[in-house]
């Protein structure tokens, strides 16, 4: 009798032959083939190649997709005719599975499977046929051992019911006792009370500054970049997501203490329900008093707003039930009254610690070389490769070093300071690499920022209180209403220049380019333009010595706005720039025509006309005084004038060019963002309240996760407190004195203090020196940052140090 395993794979090995053969499922330009049939003309062809090049619009496509089509079916069928006759053969079935994973890749990535739709029955069919292998495959010893598995738990279920459960009601007195009991222990709770109270009220803060900076913003629109709604709504989320791994920790802090505390329940005989119904009340006790506390404490400083309060508690709620819920595994362990198992103390060994090695260092490269890229915009997923590198790193290190003390004279004397690195390998080194990370985060990421943040002036972010982008016709009107408001008007040439890509957005496409939603428009100059600009803002000249053909980018940013390229083409290193407005439709296969590679020849950060666009687009593309003349009597259509104005009413100016805005309507339907003017009244407002909301936020960060660093030491102690004490009793026992004792833990401690600050300090230079490129910090600038950078890393390694110390003595005194 045939097993029902062998029974589907007979059953699909015939359908699929069938379809091969009979089904045309393969569309070609003039007829419809099927698969062995399409094979079978292509094979007798005089012209194998040439037969898929003619006769099917994806061409060699369509050969690498029926081809794999094929082999599953060929192989499909040798398997089923072969279990027909009880023949089996272990290497079918292996390529079977080989074709049908090629078969996917091909799915998702070949035009012609998009084509041939009908095709994808066939790997559909193959693909139910190995999902249902998979699972009849050891399903009845799967089902004893789930039989098995269930029994002894009734068993054991039952056994546990008739130990611990207590038959009858409790005295009045097991209230009594319940809360002196937590009253006793109410310094377990102090460190729940103290983390749901800071992150309640980063919480409010948080809300509170956005709906007072939201009113003074104009633009609330999730999908403007540069819009204060989308800074709260990124930033609030990094926030919201260390908040929530900071109290997860937290938690499983104070469900540590709850355990070490839980005889006393044990020898009473309480009930698993009502002791559970003790421990939600207890969390639920600390969370609310945290609310209270923090409600109590903020309302003198900000104004009542209930709505605030509200929507911060049911956002404490979420995270308190969800921090439980990732401690579902020590809840379970407390109801049933159990201890946590001994910490695995096996020695670590480590294997090929210089490919761990070569890896941390290759990653590490990665690393710094994707945070380089301007089109990268200094993105926080450079931790992915960072985290595999400090791990390589630090794993391979470690292992090398221990390698290194065990042939060293000095074994003996120093091993008891590497302890948790011998025989605690892999929990340790992972805790390291947090650390690390987390002091990177803060001292390469957050702290460069919030520092560049306070050396932003915003008096010169906007020189001018108008600039606009008109047409040559509309120049006499403007100084006709410049001269009547007694206003300063400037007049450059200029011409539109649009890249292919004006987005940070990713583009995702397959092999063909699609036409970008969003062109970056920006202002072509010419080189004596930029001199004159320079001047009427109190800067030096600076000769650029363009050379025919090269190009000079002025990026109109602020130093604390993070690096952007002219475009954010993804296909391209170099940037694709054309000399006109934005195109709705054009053919993407000749886009080398219609979007020329340039070659720029230097680029500055300087705000020459006013940021507008935050450096995302209106930046100032430089072009020699020959190159920019035969642009424009090549191109005159495209010619433009740049108005600069200035003067002391500029409501009043706004209204008059409002005219503007109806005759240059058309042209916004590119990007609602660009506008034919910009006032700086209102921008200059918005730009101030986003960067006080960034950084505020950023200094949330900053403390959250200093917090962090100091939980995951305080767990890593509390979870080893068995350890370290069995440790010390053993060394009391051979006779060491305490004094020593206290030394040798201080010593074992110093690793978490000092290995993650100092690899975190040099990682960070590489990130602030990479940073200085990126934004083209000069020499003044460079001293401005680091006299405040010194100041502020010598205050964060302080505070740093206090928290391990506290951490440390904690633990001294649990051990000791």
């Amino acid at each position: 009798m045939k097993k029902p395993i062998d029974k589907i794979s007979i059953v699909f090995g015939y359908i699929l032959i069938i379809l091969g053969i009979a089904f045309p499922f393969v569309q070609g330009i003039e007829k419809k083939y099927t698969v062995f049939g399409a094979w079978f003309t292509s094979l007798f062809n005089h012209d194998f190649f040439a037969f898929w090049q003619h006769n099917f619009a994806s061409g060699t496509q369509a050969m690498v997709g029926s081809g794999l089509l094929l082999l599953l079916i060929i192989f499909s069928f040798a398997e089923a005719v072969g279990l027909t006759f009880d023949y089996r053969n272990m290497l079918l079935p292996k390529m079977k599975n080989v074709s049908l994973f090629f078969l996917m890749i091909g799915v998702a990535y070949l035009q012609f499977f998009q084509v041939n739709i009908a095709l994808l029955f066939v790997p559909g069919l193959a693909f139910i046929e190995f999902m249902l292998s998979r699972y009849l495959d050891g399903k009845p010893e799967r089902d004893r051992e789930y039989a098995e598995t269930k029994a002894a738990k009734l068993t054991m279920k039952e056994d546990k019911k008739e130990r611990l459960d207590f038959k009858g009601t409790y005295p009045k007195l097991l209230k009594k006792i319940i809360r002196k009991n937590w009253l006793f222990y109410r310094q377990d709770s102090v460190i729940l009370v103290v983390g749901n109270l800071v992150s309640y009220t980063s919480v409010v803060l948080l809300l509170v500054f956005y709906r007072s900076f939201s009113v003074l913003h104009s633009q609330e629109s999730i999908f403007n970049k540069t819009g204060l709604l989308r800074i709260f709504i990124e930033s609030g989320g990094i926030l919201g997501l260390l908040l929530l791994i900071f109290l997860t920790y937290i938690t499983g802090v104070y469900l540590s203490f709850r355990t070490t505390n839980n005889g006393l329940w044990i020898l009473l005989g309480i009930r698993r329900k009502t002791y559970l119904w003790m421990l939600i009340r207890e969390y639920l006790l600390n969370i609310s008093l945290a609310v209270v506390f923090g409600t109590f404490l903020l309302l003198p400083i900000v104004r009542v707003d209930w709505l605030v309060f509200v929507i911060a508690i049911l956002i404490q709620l979420m995270f308190s039930v969800l921090t439980l819920a990732f401690h579902q595994e020590q809840i379970l362990r407390l109801l049933q009254f159990k201890h946590k198992e001994s910490v695995d103390v096996r020695k670590g060994n480590v294997k090929y610690p210089i490919i761990w090695l070569s890896v941390g260092i290759v990653s590490l490269v990665i690393t710094f070389l994707w945070f380089s890229r301007r089109k990268s915009s200094e993105t926080y997923f450079i931790f992915a490769p960072l985290a595999i590198g400090l791990l390589g790193i630090v794993y391979g290190g470690a292992a090398l070093g221990h390698q290194l003390l065990k042939h060293s004279h000095s074994y003996y004397k120093q091993f008891l300071n590497f302890t948790d690195f011998f025989y605690q390998f892999r929990k340790s080194v992972s805790l390291v690499v947090l650390l690390i990370l987390l002091q990177v985060f803060c001292m390469g990421i957050l702290i460069p920022r919030i520092i560049t943040y306070q050396m932003t002036e915003e008096a010169t972010i906007f020189p001018y209180t108008i600039m606009a982008k008109v047409k040559a016709e509309d120049v006499l009107q403007l100084k006709k209403i410049s001269e009547e408001q007694n206003a300063e008007m400037n007049i450059f040439p200029m011409l539109p220049i649009t890249s292919v890509d004006g987005d940070p957005e990713p583009e995702m496409y397959g092999t063909q380019r699609p036409v970008m939603i969003i062109q970056g428009q920006h202002v072509g100059i010419s080189e004596e333009t930029y001199q004159l600009l320079r001047k009427k803002i109190g800067m030096n000249e600076q000769p650029l010595h363009l050379a025919k053909g090269f190009w000079h980018v002025v990026y109109q940013q602020t130093i604390s706005i993070q690096a952007q390229p002219i475009d954010w083409d993804p296909g391209s290193s170099l940037p694709r720039l054309r000399i006109g407005q934005p195109l709705e439709e054009y053919d993407t296969a000749n886009v080398d025509n219609l979007f020329p590679i340039r070659q720029i020849q230097s680029e500055e950060r300087s705000i020459l006309t006013g940021m507008f666009q935050r450096g995302l687009q209106e930046n100032l593309i430089v072009l020699s005084n020959k190159d920019f003349q035969q642009a424009v009597k090549e191109q005159p259509n495209f010619a433009r004038q740049l108005v600069l104005i200035r003067t002391a009413d500029e409501e009043t100016m706004v209204k008059e060019l409002a005219f503007l805005s109806e005759k240059y309507a058309d042209e916004r339907r590119w990007d609602e963002s660009i506008q034919p003017f910009y006032a700086r009244g209102q921008r200059k407002q918005n730009v101030a309240t986003e960067n006080k909301l960034e950084m505020m936020v950023l200094i949330f960060l900053v403390i959250i996760s200093q917090l962090l660093c100091f939980s995951l030491l305080l767990n890593k102690y509390v979870s080893e407190k068995n350890v370290w004490t069995d440790r010390q009793n053993l060394l009391g026992l051979l006779g060491i004195r305490e004094r020593d004792r206290r030394k040798l833990v201080n010593r074992q401690l110093r690793l978490f203090l000092l290995l993650p600050i100092v690899l975190a300090v040099g990682i960070s230079m590489g990130f602030i020196f990479t940073m200085f490129g990126l934004r083209f910090f000069n020499q003044v600038e460079r001293q401005e940052f680091w006299s405040h950078f010194l100041s502020a890393i010598i205050g964060y390694i302080f505070i740093w140090y206090c928290g391990y110390r506290w951490c440390g003595n904690q633990s001294i005194k649990w051990v000791i």
